[in-house]
């Protein structure tokens, strides 16, 4: 009987290992040799899935948008509320999970486009396509919003949700150098002041 591929020399799992030794250390400070002992798979193994250490971290970018898309799909589906109150519940549940990593580990991708963005134009073009599409994502929730009453119409949805993603991939930044997380805090009251305001009394 033929036996089967070991875990460790599955293509998913030497990405899920990459994303989070990436995720820790950086790409830089993360050398091959490091991946290919933590995921215990020979050199010649890990250049049958990729190319080169470079296009190793471009899939990463792939795989863990689509990872971190599909876990806050799970969770929102067990919130209660408006898609404003679900959304900004996922924020309250992200801004403590950054607390408890001691601000250290953060967003692979914010990590990545901070570091290797500029490397090369593979890089730029792989951090670009995955920032457009969540920023196509938090459009969709601000148009949700707005349909539902629970944010000001007076703004195109596009333009709120460039702020959105600007002010929290900065608020990310700040965490790491302050080692607080009252950026991310300030980040949700920035979004709650988009709520419609009551009309001022007479």
């Amino acid at each position: 009987m033929a036996r089967g591929r070991r875990p460790e020399h599955n293509r998913a799992y030497i990405l899920e290992t990459g994303a989070q030794l990436f995720t820790r250390k950086g790409y830089h400070a993360t050398g091959l040799k490091e991946i290919l002992a933590t995921c215990q798979v020979p050199k010649g193994s890990f250049y049958n899935f990729f190319a080169s250490k470079e296009h190793f971290a471009v899939e990463i970018i792939e795989h863990y948008r689509t990872i971190e898309f599909e876990r806050w799909d799970e969770k929102m589906t067990a919130l209660q509320g408006n898609h404003f109150e679900k959304i900004t519940q996922m924020i309250e549940q992200e801004i403590e999970r950054f607390g408890n990593e001691q601000y250290a580990i953060g967003c692979l991708l914010a990590n990545l486009a901070g570091e290797v963005s500029q490397s090369s134009p593979l890089f730029s073009a792989a951090i670009a396509h995955s920032m457009n599409i969540v920023l196509q994502a938090i459009t969709d929730d601000v148009e949700k919003f707005q349909h539902e009453g629970s944010m000001r119409t007076d703004l195109p949805a596009p333009l709120i949700a460039e702020f959105i993603l600007n002010n929290w991939q900065g608020a990310l930044l700040r965490c790491k150098v302050e080692n607080s997380i009252s950026p991310l805090r300030n980040h949700l009251t920035l979004l709650n002041s988009f709520k419609p305001q009551p009309p001022a009394a007479q």
